[in-house]
């Protein structure tokens, strides 16, 4: 007899879902073709989102047609890239993903993953040359599949961690899967949309990396990492980082 694995709801979820939205508005958008999303996700990953799009928007256009990019000589692609980090990677990368695409499937498009499921999707998408889970994520959720997941980079891990959503040490690719866990079962694919992109403004504003700007932080009364902070400000004012750890193991 198989038993379904349940897992408890972070009751923190909902509020941080309505914050982010009533500071990150999100802007009504049309949404694209799988394929689109992946080649964008692709480009834009590591960048910021305006050099992105400019990056991904000439690569459209020097590129209209996915055959063009499909036998693109490497150092072409790799021109209209400057700008983005990883763009040698990602021109080796781009054009081999057409080529797998068009091999595996008949045609270089991706319209066959609506009759996947969500895992397999991903799955399959994790195959292609430079696809790794944020970018298969990205891809499912923010293409017209409009799929139920949550597509995480490294700037919106820091404040799933330091909300203690899911541990310190947990790897990238798993952090969906620890959030989807905890989340109410009701959500959408836009809820978990819109928490992605929130969470990502936020690891880039206040969220930074090293000491983040707790006091300035919209969720720093659910975080317990700034409670940590706040009480390490209190204990040991003026004294630094590792003032304190030294005063601890004293």
């Amino acid at each position: 007899m198989q038993t379904s694995m349940t897992f408890a709801v972070d009751n923190r979820l909902p509020e941080i879902l309505e914050r982010m939205r009533a500071l990150y508005p999100a802007r009504p958008a049309r949404l694209t073709d799988p394929l689109s999303q992946l080649v964008f996700s692709v480009v834009a990953e590591g960048a910021a989102p305006a050099v992105g799009l400019a990056v991904y928007n000439r690569l459209r256009a020097t590129f209209p047609r996915w055959s063009d990019l499909r036998d693109a000589p490497e150092e072409k692609v790799s021109r209209v890239l400057v700008g983005v980090p990883g763009g040698t990677e990602k021109a080796k990368a781009l054009p081999a993903i057409m080529r797998r695409i068009e091999d595996e499937r008949g045609a270089i498009d991706l319209d066959f993953l609506q009759r996947l499921g969500t895992e397999a999707a991903a799955r399959w998408l994790e195959t292609l040359p430079g696809v790794n889970a944020s970018i298969a994520a990205a891809t499912l959720s923010f293409s017209d599949l409009r799929r139920p997941v949550l597509a995480i980079g490294k700037e919106g891990a820091r404040p799933i961690r330091r909300l203690g959503l899911a541990g310190p040490s947990a790897a990238l690719s798993a952090l969906p899967r620890h959030v989807a866990e905890k989340a109410p079962s009701s959500w959408r694919a836009e809820d978990f949309a819109d928490l992605g992109r929130g969470l990502a403004r936020l690891g880039r504003t206040v969220c930074g990396e090293g000491r983040p700007d707790c006091k300035a932080c919209p969720l720093k009364d659910l975080c317990p990492s700034a409670n940590r902070q706040a009480a390490e400000v209190v204990a040991f004012p003026g004294v630094g980082k590792r003032a304190v750890k030294s005063a601890r193991s004293a």
